[in-house]
């Protein structure tokens, strides 16, 4: 804050601490010591910052001094170079919190959509994809979102047009869906994906299931990018985050847009009651 503040001429009065005080306010915590990096650049200190920022919020999370964690992006490239392990926020969260069941949910004010795989390579989403997973997620939602329509993406193009274009649909999603409802959630699907948000969008379903990231963000992000929310699904703390990259291209400009971080707190603040 200082570096931007100076670098920006963006003077700012908010009080640094070194603990989180009682008292409700706006407090600037030290938990690193002045960070040498070079400005729009990935480097191991760079990384190795963001990775504290991180452990410095669950640790206090855990002991009960907040309530909510709020992410701005990390840039995976760098955060990796100081040994974290984890392919993003959402996982490295969970296991923070010993948590088994969760999920990365983005949501604007047309579309919410919780993704099944999150930060892998495409040709390994299909071995992902099974019943036991897909359940695990519609009853991560239905908990959530109690009672909501929840709308179940297939995996394949025309949601595998009867097995001629792959069987996940029929021999792993759809028997995951038809097991959701028996046990009482109002899952429907598969669907294909190439209409199901459209559906979605225009109030027919609450939630939408998608296998994969771009299956899934894309639709997110063309209705609302910047107006979207990353939201984090079976943490017992609210984490919210924006639902954009660090853009080291625009570093230090003073041009980057913060909607999406604003409607993060806000909906963090909701979430929190």
């Amino acid at each position: 804050m200082r570096f931007y503040g100076e670098l920006l001429k963006l003077p700012y009065k908010i009080p640094a601490v070194s603990d989180i005080p009682e008292d409700p306010g706006v407090y600037l915590k030290d938990v690193v010591p002045e960070v040498d990096f070079s400005l729009g650049k990935i480097s191991k200190p760079s990384g190795e910052a963001q990775f504290r920022f991180l452990r410095d919020a669950v640790k206090d999370a855990k002991r009960g001094a907040i309530g909510a964690i709020i992410t701005l992006p990390i840039n995976k490239e760098a955060i990796r170079l100081a040994g974290f392990l984890f392919p993003g926020h959402t996982e490295f969260l969970a296991h923070s919190f010993g948590v088994k069941e969760f999920g990365m949910m983005l949501a604007n004010d047309k579309l919410k959509v919780v993704l099944l795989t999150t930060h892998l390579p495409l040709k390994d989403v299909p071995e992902k994809v099974k019943k036991e997973a897909i359940l695990s997620k519609l009853r991560l939602i239905d908990r959530t979102f109690p009672g909501k329509r929840i709308a179940v993406c297939g995996l394949n193009p025309h949601a595998g047009e009867g097995g001629l274009f792959g069987k996940e649909e029929i021999e792993e999603i759809a028997p995951a869906v038809e097991e959701a409802r028996a046990q009482g959630i109002n899952a429907y699907g598969p669907f294909p994906s190439d209409t199901i948000f459209l559906r979605a969008f225009s109030g027919e379903f609450d939630v939408v299931l998608a296998m994969y990231h771009d299956q899934g963000l894309i639709p997110v992000k063309l209705t609302g990018f910047g107006r979207s929310v990353n939201v984090t699904l079976g943490l017992p703390i609210v984490r919210t985050s924006a639902d954009h990259g660090t853009a080291y291209d625009i570093a230090g400009k003073g041009v980057a847009e913060t909607g999406s971080f604003k409607k993060a707190v806000k909906l963090a603040l909701e979430l929190m009651g």
